[in-house]
Formats: structure tokens, sequence, C-alpha cells
């Protein structure tokens, strides 16, 4: 019985924004050796689904710059061989990068143009695909110590969207 109690906090949430305003959520979960699944239902009811997986901060950063240019993410503090801990504040690793990470949201309610993640962090690539096409190149920043971050996706017709989870 606890098990089914506590299946359901195994899911989180995420939010996409593009710059026309259209307003995409999805959700996420871990599986196992830094992996997890995401699905996200777009607007026209097109489910995408793929799996996220867990990448070194330099190769994190090169890729994002090279998706969405040189400007779209700022990251202070050192670099760290091991990969930051994806599992939130209880299990936050001293292995996570340190500083923070600034990048820019498309999310007009939130009346900023720009969001950070401080503190250890963990990085994330996911390649999503759905059943009617539509493919996304996606890049998750987050806190080790909060499990909160942000993103960027861009789709194969050239759409792009800032993440929340």
């Amino acid at each position: 019985m606890l098990s089914l109690l506590l299946l359901p906090a195994c899911i989180h949430g995420l939010t996409m924004h593009s710059m026309d305003g259209e307003t995409l959520s999805g959700k996420y979960r871990f599986a196992r050796e830094g992996k997890g699944l995401i699905k996200v239902i777009r607007s026209d009811g097109e489910v995408l689904t793929g799996h996220f997986v867990t990448v070194g901060p330099k190769a994190f950063v090169e890729s994002f710059k090279k998706a969405f240019g040189s400007g779209s993410i700022v990251v202070f503090g050192p670099d760290a061989s091991a990969y930051g801990n994806a599992f939130g504040g209880t299990f936050a690793s001293a292995h996570g990068t340190a500083g923070a990470a600034y990048g820019e949201t498309f999310n007009t309610g939130s009346g900023q143009s720009t969001t950070v993640v401080t503190g250890p962090r963990f990085y994330w690539t996911a390649f999503l695909q759905g059943s009617g096409g539509t493919t996304m190149a996606c890049f998750f920043i987050g806190s080790s110590y909060t499990g909160h971050g942000f993103g960027r996706c861009k789709s194969n017709m050239g759409k792009e969207y800032s993440v929340e989870f």
C-alpha cells in the first residue's frame, strides 16, 4: 500500500514556453543510471516522448551554445569531473558543480527574461520524438539541492522553447 502512495511522487512536471506564447505541459521521471523518461503534449495533441541522460558540464555548455548561440547560457563556477546528483536536496552531492547558471526564459508571465540555477548542478540532454513526426533536441540544467531548473528545446521545425521544471 505504501508503494502505491509514493509512486505519484516519482513523476515531476515541466512547462515549456515558446517565443510566440505557446505553452506546453510535460512530465518526467527518473529511471536509473543517470537516465530518465520525458513526455510532452503539444497544443495540437501530438505526444512527444524521449529519454534524458546525464552529461558533463563542459559537453553540455558547448552543445547548448552550438544549438542556441553563444549568449544563450552563462555558467559560473568550477568545472567538476563528476556529475551532479539529480535527486534533490536529500541526496545532494558534493560532486555537483557549484556556482550559478543563467539562461533565457520565454515565460512572459514570470515578468523576467532570464532564469537562474545556483549551487551544485546537474546537466541532462534529451531527444524527444512525436507521433506526428515532430522531434525536439532538449537541454536541461538543474539544482542538485532543489531538483528544479531550466532548459531549452528546439524542434525540427526550428521552433524554440524555454523549459521550467
